[in-house]
């Protein structure tokens, strides 16, 4: 006869305490963990292995409870890492910057554990818990320094070749041949997450000292930017030769992770010996037991625990807000000078920007530039994006907004846009990748009264703005498509005209100020 073995009241209220815990964070931070999990949905971003972590968290969680028998108590001590951790919650939600939402989630759920199991029982829990930070979308925050880095060692390698070349930026221009931009997707980030990700996994199975797992984390972290580094280096390299006819510069995906598997080989060699070396520290380990839970202090534990995410929960200022899917039109007066042509894209180009609360889309043609026979050399875009305040789903910067469609449009110069303006603005040609036409771009970001053109300067203006009376965030952007203009004078013309009175619009509609 088989027997099922079914838990009994014992452990059930062993573990009841930790399920509350659980459900009391799972609600204070649903809208963040919602957002977190989304990412994880799309399987072209750098977050795809989220659920696959989350299962094997789980997994070493519960073979860590079974090596090292948890005993509740009450450790009062870890109730201020707790506090500090719903604090920053708190701060991220009052400055609605949903990263530092996101940033402590883990230190959150971690320090909460440590009130109820003490340090020397929940360090065992630090990578089976900590591997969900790997899932946490953050990390895009490296992205740029990571691009950076891939194009520093990609000037290295190609300096050693025949290969003439020039390096802006982001961009590799090889001459006579065409260019790369090494964008966010080739920065290496997804390789880094897995690469840490298995390294931590193989150390907190097989690994038992220290030294060990700092060495194979610092070694799997350094192959997968080797990884990352090769596969941007013969992807360049086989452009050149094939002039840009090779089938890797479009479809490279698959070829980046063959060559991280590669690099898996000699990291798991390594691991190995490591492992070997750790043997006798394992085997001379003694099994632990634990001792018996105070059911006293395990509700005064408990209890305080819920009392800090209750006061937490009532002095967030919004719970969920919801997101406009039609946003409020401005109306801008520029009739005078400017009148409109059918549609709201520039020769097929227009910022990707989601969920505003108000929008000014408009495709322009200049009154005194009509030629005598009646043409039109010169078409201009402008477009007022605004969140009057931003939480969930609708922020200024976020992954789903951007200037343009990289599949479509290859950027092809920077500039800073000079005018007669007290407003920075950030140029750019952008190039169409079918037809080889150019368009002119100029933006700027006002966050809270904050002018900026780099987009996380433009984030971090969101901590800044706790300081302001305003909680709106807009971008404003122009465009210039034309003959035989002027392109970058017309643009400047164009962003003077207009942006003066889109800016007084801004303030008097959303902000409530007057000029």
């Amino acid at each position: 006869m088989i027997r099922e073995w079914i838990p009994g009241r014992g452990v059930a209220a062993q573990f009841l305490p930790y399920l509350l815990v659980l459900c009391g964070l799972g609600l204070l931070a649903w809208p963040t963990i919602e957002g977190v999990v989304s990412r994880w949905f799309k399987l072209d971003e750098s977050y795809s292995h989220g659920f696959l972590l989350l299962a094997v968290s789980v997994f070493l969680i519960a073979q860590s409870v079974k090596r090292h028998p948890v005993a509740s108590g009450f450790y009062p001590f870890w109730l201020v890492p707790l506090c500090l951790s719903l604090l920053g919650y708190w701060l991220g939600g009052l400055i609605r910057l949903q990263a530092l939402q996101q940033l402590t989630l883990v230190p959150m759920l971690l320090s909460a554990l440590a009130v109820l199991m003490g340090w020397r029982q929940v360090r065992w829990l630090i990578i089976p818990v900590g591997l969900l930070f790997l899932t946490v979308p953050v990390w895009d925050f490296l992205s740029w320094n990571l691009q950076l880095i891939t194009v520093a060692v990609n000037r290295f390698l190609l300096g050693l070749l025949d290969i003439d070349f020039e390096v802006e930026g982001v961009f590799v221009y090889l001459i006579g041949v065409g260019t790369f931009e090494v964008a966010h997707g080739c920065s290496g980030l997804r390789y880094l997450l897995v690469g840490q990700a298995l390294v931590l996994i193989y150390g907190e199975m097989y690994l038992s000292r220290l030294r060990s797992r700092v060495l194979l984390f610092c070694c799997g972290v350094a192959f997968a930017l080797v990884a990352n580094w090769i596969r941007v280096f013969v992807i360049i390299y086989m452009g050149y030769e094939t002039n840009m006819q090779s089938s890797l510069i479009e479809d490279h995906d698959n070829f980046g992770w063959w060559v991280f598997a590669a690099t898996l080989v000699p990291l798991y060699f390594i691991a190995r010996r490591l492992e070997v070396k750790d043997g006798e520290c394992s085997s001379n380990a003694s099994a632990e037991t634990g001792s018996v839970s105070s059911r006293k202090a395990v509700g005064i534990s408990l209890g305080a625990i819920l009392v800090c995410v209750v006061v937490t929960y009532s002095a967030l200022p919004e719970k969920r807000s919801p997101v406009s899917d039609h946003p409020e039109n401005y109306s801008i007066d520029i009739q005078q000078r400017y009148a409109p042509v059918f549609g709201a894209q520039l020769a097929g180009w227009r910022p990707q920007i989601q969920n505003s609360d108000r929008t000014y889309t408009q495709t322009l043609f200049d009154r005194q530039r009509i030629s005598s026979d009646g043409s039109i050399d010169e078409q201009f875009y402008l477009g007022i994006f605004t969140y009057e305040f931003q939480r969930h789903r609708a922020e200024l910067i976020q992954y789903s907004n951007k200037l343009y469609d990289s599949s479509v449009w290859a950027p092809q110069q920077f500039y800073r846009v000079e005018t007669d303006l007290s407003i920075p603005i950030q140029g750019i040609t952008l190039e169409n990748r079918l037809t080889g036409e150019n368009i002119h771009v100029a933006y700027s970001y006002l966050v809270e009264g904050r002018w900026e053109t780099d987009q996380w300067r433009a984030k971090l203006a969101q901590v800044l703005g706790f300081f302001s009376d305003r909680s709106d965030a807009s971008l404003l952007i122009a465009a210039v498509r034309c003959g035989e203009c002027a392109p970058r004078e017309s643009l400047v013309n164009f962003v003077e005209t207009t942006f003066p009175q889109s800016v007084s619009t801004i303030n008097q509609e959303v902000a409530g100020l007057s000029d």
